[in-house]
């Protein structure tokens, strides 16, 4: 079983003036983060296996307080360079 920690979104920085993030964004962002996780520990995964992941990872993230502050932590920046990032250490720099 995979752990994703939810630590990124605790060091992000602020929004500046760019609009919030909406809550199907932030669920992007995870899905994207699970996505990078499947394929650092087997370039082989499957989509029905990530697919199940992404749900699992959106489940934990729904009980996570930390996650709920999703909106308003992630910057639009932060967001698109996550969301183009390549890896799972790309993206967590990118939401530093």
């Amino acid at each position: 079983m995979i752990r994703l920690s939810f630590a990124p979104l605790a060091l992000c920085g602020c929004l500046g003036c760019s609009p919030p993030l909406t809550a199907d964004e932030c669920n992007q962002l995870l899905d994207r983060y699970t996505e990078k996780v499947a394929e650092q520990q087997s370039a082989e995964t499957s989509s029905e296996s990530v697919f199940r992941m992404q749900r699992d990872a959106r489940a934990r993230a729904a009980m996570n307080p930390e996650f709920s502050r999703c909106a308003a932590k992630v910057s639009r920046r932060q967001w698109r360079c996550a969301m183009s990032a390549p890896s799972v250490d790309d993206i967590e720099r990118c939401l530093l």
